[in-house]
């Protein structure tokens, strides 16, 4: 540990960017086709199931972190020093906040499910399609990190002393906050089902486009050390 400590302060974080909304809604299913042979034609198709919904918000991106503030400069003159071990001083500058983090995406809504044809109308009209699923919403990018805070200079005069060299020093800057991690795009809704016939294997239309993940923050620059001057002179 140091006798005198000249401390900047610390940069604050960075606040966390808020998530997306998922799409509170599914896509509407489509409606059964019906057989009525007195109706011409006989066959009412069945509909199409409706596309989920879209995520309908994105994430934020996260706030930047505050810088940490510089040291302040240190100045000592005296006619004469007396220890019995060296005086150790340090300056030293904040270290910069770390930015937050990004907000998720929001997920897309599950695609409606086809309605089925009648059974006496499989062969004479085509499968209706399951609703493709919604999107999910890009995510945020990480807040910068702040930059640090710059040793503050440490100058010391004296005429006398009890020892050799009774004052050391040491200024240095603060570490760089961290870049603050993006948000994980948001994932695309299920299609939904598609209509089916007799012996032929179950499917489902395309799910929805996931969306895009955001980027890390940008780490904070490292603070520069200060002017260390100790010397002893013939009077001050």
């Amino acid at each position: 540990m140091s006798d005198i400590v000249i401390q900047g302060a610390n940069g604050v974080l960075g606040a966390a960017g808020m998530d997306g909304q998922d799409a509170a809604q599914s896509g509407a299913n489509g409606q059964n086709g019906s057989y009525n042979k007195h109706d011409n034609p006989h066959c009412t198709s069945a509909t199409n199931g409706q596309p989920g919904h879209n995520a309908p918000t994105t994430g934020e991106s996260g706030g930047h972190g505050g810088a940490g503030e510089n040291a302040f400069d240190f100045v000592l003159r005296c006619g004469e020093i007396v220890t019995q071990s060296i005086i150790t001083i340090l300056s030293q500058g904040g270290n910069g906040g770390s930015g937050g983090s990004g907000g998720h995406g929001g997920n897309g809504s599950t695609g409606g499910n086809a309605g089925q044809q009648a059974s006496k109308c499989e062969n004479s009209l085509p499968v209706a399609l399951g609703g493709v699923g919604g999107s999910g919403s890009n995510a945020g990018h990480g807040g910068n990190g702040g930059n640090a805070g710059h040793g503050g200079d440490i100058t010391v005069r004296y005429v006398t002393a009890s020892m050799i060299q009774p004052v050391s020093g040491n200024s240095t800057g603060g570490v760089g906050g961290a870049g603050g991690p993006g948000g994980s795009g948001g994932v695309g809704g299920p299609g939904g089902v598609n209509g089916s016939k007799p012996g032929v294997p179950p499917s489902t239309a395309s799910d929805g486009a996931n969306g895009v993940s955001g980027t890390a923050g940008t780490p904070g620059t490292v603070g520069t050390s200060g002017n260390v001057s100790i010397q002893q002179v013939e009077h001050l």
